[in-house]
């Protein structure tokens, strides 16, 4: 069964959709990384999608190394294709597969994503808000 999520033309409307003022993505970046306790923080995107924040964490947060966690390969490939950075590091993959090794990462990012995964669920059974 395939997922719309993985649909490319999603994908192309979800990066057109997710512009954002220069200006107002760098406010954000300054107060996502002001949570690091260290300089050069290891950051991972969990639900990166199309990327704008991976690339404008890894692009302001000096030194960082970012991580974009994603589902879709469609959702990667946009990244790639609109925001590379030589310190973000895109992987396949869903929430519980988030590689973090204990005392890693230094910040975890989640923004306008669902989580969407078989394991969490089996654990945790039916998530309400």
């Amino acid at each position: 069964m395939s997922r719309v999520y993985d649909d490319e033309r999603l994908a192309g409307a979800y990066e057109r959709d997710n512009e954002m003022p220069e200006a107002s993505l760098r406010a954000w970046v300054e107060l996502i990384a002001s949570y690091a306790q260290r300089s050069a923080p290891s950051i991972v995107e969990i639900g990166s999608g199309t990327g704008v924040f991976s690339a404008a964490m890894a692009r302001w947060t000096e030194g960082s190394e970012v991580t974009g966690v994603d589902a879709s390969e469609a959702m990667l490939a946009e990244v790639r294709r609109h925001h590379p950075h030589p310190a973000v590091r895109c992987l396949p993959g869903e929430a519980d597969a988030v590689p973090a090794d204990a005392g890693v990462l230094d910040l975890a990012l989640l923004s306008a994503s669902s989580i969407t995964s078989p394991t969490a669920r089996e654990r945790h059974g039916s998530w309400s808000a």
